[in-house]
C-alpha cells in the first residue's frame, strides 16, 4: 500500500518546479500550463467511479498492478518531448492514478477493517512523501539530464518497480468487492459534505502545487530554492498525513481537527502574502495543514462507511465529485495571474478555498454512518 501511494503524486509533483522551463520551451501561457495540473485532476474525477465497478470483477491487487504500469507508461511518454506527448503522458498517468487511489480504501476496509485508520494514515503519508521526493528531485534531475523531459520521464522507474512488487506471489486471498444494493448517496447530506470537502482541500493543494514555485520565484527565490521550498511543504505533510487519520479514527467527531487544520492553512497563506521573505516558515505551516487535510479527507469515507461496498461508494463519490470540483483551481489561479500580472489574487483565491473547507466539511465530521 505504501508503494502504491508513493507513485500516485510523483508524476504531477515533479512538473511544477520545472513549469517555467516547460512554458518557455513550449510557448505555453499560464492558463494553458495550469491545464497540465488540472487535466489529471479531471481524470481523477471522471475515472474514480470505475474503481468499485472493476473491483467487483477483478482482484484489487491485480488492478493495482495495471494502474502502476500505466503510470509508468505515462511518465515515460512525457519524456518524448513536445506539447502533445506532455499532455498525453500526463493524462494517461491521471487515468491510472484515478483508479488506483480509489482502490486502496476499498482494499483497506475489506481486508483490514480493524486497522483501517492506521493503514489509511500510512497510505496518505506515502502520497505526501512521494510528492516531496518528486518536487525536490525535479530541478536536480533536469540539471543532470540537461532538459526537463528526462527529469519527468525518470519517474516511470519507481512506478514500474511498484508494479513488479505487487506482481510477486504472496499466497494470500485476492480481494474482490462484494455486490451490494445501491445506497443512493446523492440523497445523503453527509456524503455531499465528504465529497465537497475532498474537492476543496484538493483544489487548494493542486493550486499551490502548480503555482507556489512561481510565486516564490517572483519574490526573488531561485528555481532550485523554490523547488526546495515546495519539497519542504510536501515533506512535512508526511507526519500529519499519517497522524490525522489515526487521531480521527479515535474520535466520534472530527470537527475540531477540521477547524484547526483550516486555520493553520489560512495563517500560512496570509504569511506568504504579507511576509514572503519568511517563506520557509509559511511553507512548513502550509505543508502541515495540507497534509492533515488530505489525511482527514481520505479517512472520512472509511469512517462513515459501515461496509466495504459503502466505503467504496463513498470513496468513489468523494473522488469523482471532489476532483472534478478541484480541477478548475489551477486554471483559475493561472487566469487570475494572467489578468493581474501578480500573485496576490491567486493567493487570496487559495485562502478563500481554505476557509470554505470549514463550512462544507463540518457535516462530514459528525458521527454518522451509511450502509448499515
Amino acid at each position: 500500500m505504501v508503494l502504491a501511494g508513493l507513485n500516485l503524486r510523483t508524476v504531477f509533483a515533479s512538473l511544477p518546479p520545472l513549469l517555467d522551463d516547460v512554458r518557455a520551451d513550449l510557448g505555453l501561457s499560464a492558463g494553458v500550463a495550469g491545464l497540465l495540473t488540472a487535466g489529471p485532476v479531471v481524470c481523477f474525477g471522471l475515472f474514480a467511479p470505475l474503481a468499485p465497478l472493476l473491483a467487483r470483477r477483478v482482484a484489487v491487487e491485480r488492478l493495482l498492478v495495471v494502474a502502476a504500469l500505466l503510470t509508468a507508461l505515462g511518465a515515460a511518454t512525457r519524456g518524448l518531448g513536445g506539447t502533445a506527448a506532455l499532455f498525453a503522458g500526463t493524462l494517461l498517468a491521471g487515468l491510472a492514478v484515478a483508479v488506483a487511489q480509489a482502490l486502496v480504501p476499498i482494499l483497506v476496509r475489506v481486508r483490514f477493517p480493524v486497522r483501517a485508520s492506521v493503514l489509511t494514515g500510512g497510505f496518505s503519508m506515502a502520497l505526501t512523501f512521494g510528492a516531496s521526493i518528486a518536487a525536490g528531485l525535479a530541478v536536480p534531475l533536469a540539471h543532470t539530464f540537461g532538459d526537463w523531459q528526462g527529469a519527468l520521464a525518470v519517474f516511470a522507474i519507481p512506478a514500474a518497480l511498484a508494479a513488479l512488487v505487487w506482481l510477486l506471489p504472496r499466497g494470500e486471498t485476492q480481494t474482490v468487492l462484494e455486490h451490494a444494493p445501491p445506497l443512493n448517496l446523492h440523497r445523503v447530506r453527509g456524503s455531499w459534505s465528504i465529497a465537497l470537502y475532498f474537492g476543496l482541500q484538493s483544489m487548494a493543494f493542486y493550486t499551490g502545487l502548480t503555482w507556489l514555485p512561481s510565486v516564490l520565484e517572483s519574490h526573488g527565490y531561485g528555481e532550485g530554492a523554490a523547488g526546495a521550498l515546495l519539497a519542504l511543504a510536501s515533506g512535512v505533510q508526511v507526519v500529519p498525513a499519517f497522524l490525522v487519520p489515526v487521531l480521527a479514527g479515535r474520535r466520534e467527531s472530527q470537527a475540531g481537527i477540521l477547524v484547526a487544520l483550516a486555520l493553520l492553512g489560512l495563517a500560512a497563506i496570509a504569511g506568504l502574502i504579507a511576509a514572503p521573505g519568511a517563506a520557509f516558515l509559511w511553507m512548513t505551516l502550509l505543508g502541515i495543514a495540507q497534509g492533515g487535510a488530505l489525511g482527514l479527507a481520505l479517512v472520512l469515507p472509511v469512517l462513515r462507511g459501515a461496509t466495504g461496498p459503502a466505503v467504496a461508494a463513498l470513496t468513489a463519490m468523494a473522488l469523482s465529485v471532489g476532483y472534478l470540483f478541484a480541477s478548475v483551481g489551477p486554471f483559475l489561479a493561472g487566469v487570475a495571474h494572467d489578468a493581474t500580472g501578480g500573485w496576490t489574487l491567486p493567493l487570496l483565491f487559495m485562502a478563500a478555498i481554505t476557509s470554505a473547507e470549514i463550512v462544507v466539511g463540518l457535516p462530514a465530521c459528525r458521527n454518522w454512518s451509511v450502509g448499515t
